[in-house]
Parts: structure tokens; C-alpha cells; sequence
């Protein structure tokens, strides 16, 4: 399944609170697989966004914290970010949750919404 990068971003804390849950062994296996393929793809974009970062020069703050983008080149970050996070990534199919016994917010269902399936009753 193909997703951008921008949807993982966003559903992010929602999939990490998701995988905390009590799950039958089928779907934490499928849960499992997800997240594991998810921070691969995480850890490539936190990769690109430090070399965009430091490529329009940069530089980390004295607490080592967070990069501070000249003003200058402010458009020029946004535009490179703009085209990372649209960039889509292939990550596994679907889990199908129906069956569960999960208490998940309504905003969290949103947020989960790209990676989880439910059958109508």
C-alpha cells in the first residue's frame, strides 16, 4: 500500500498509542510489522530533513536542540519540505480491527483511518 510520508507524519502518535494496545496475536503481528516498517521510512525522512536542513546552510542551536533556518532561506526550506512529505512510500496492506476488543477515541480512529480497516456490522 502506497501512503505519503505527510499522512505518516500526522498519524504518527495516534499508531504508537494504537500499538500499545491489547491486541489478538494476528493483529499485533500485523500491528508489529506496520510500525517497524513505518519507522524505517521515519528515520529516512529524519535523514532528508537534516540534509535539507543543512544544505540551505543551517546550523544547529548552541543546545543542540533544533536548526536555525536563515531567513533568507525560509521558502526555499518549506518548498524542500513540502516535496519530501509528499513523497509516497509503500508500507504493508491494511489491519483489519474488527474482532477487537479496543476502546479508541473517535480522534484517534480518524488518525489510524489510512492504516486500519473495520467491518460494518
Amino acid at each position: 500500500m502506497k501512503v505519503k510520508l505527510s499522512t505518516i507524519l500526522e498519524s504518527w502518535p495516534a499508531l504508537e498509542a494504537f500499538s500499545q494496545q491489547s491486541l489478538k496475536i494476528a493483529t499485533a503481528y500485523k500491528t508489529a510489522k506496520l510500525i517497524k516498517a513505518i519507522k524505517a521510512e521515519l528515520e529516512v525522512y529524519n535523514e532528508q530533513r537534516i540534509k535539507l536542513l543543512e544544505g540551505i546552510g543551517s546550523v544547529l542551536s548552541e543546545d543542540g536542540k533544533q536548526y536555525q533556518i536563515p531567513t533568507d532561506k525560509r521558502a526555499e526550506f518549506a518548498e524542500g519540505m513540502d516535496q519530501l512529505v509528499s513523497i509516497e512510500v509503500e508500507i504493508p496492506e491494511k489491519i483489519n480491527i474488527s474482532g477487537e476488543d479496543i476502546s479508541i477515541s473517535p480522534d484517534m480512529l480518524i488518525a489510524l483511518e489510512p492504516f486500519v480497516d473495520i467491518d460494518e456490522v
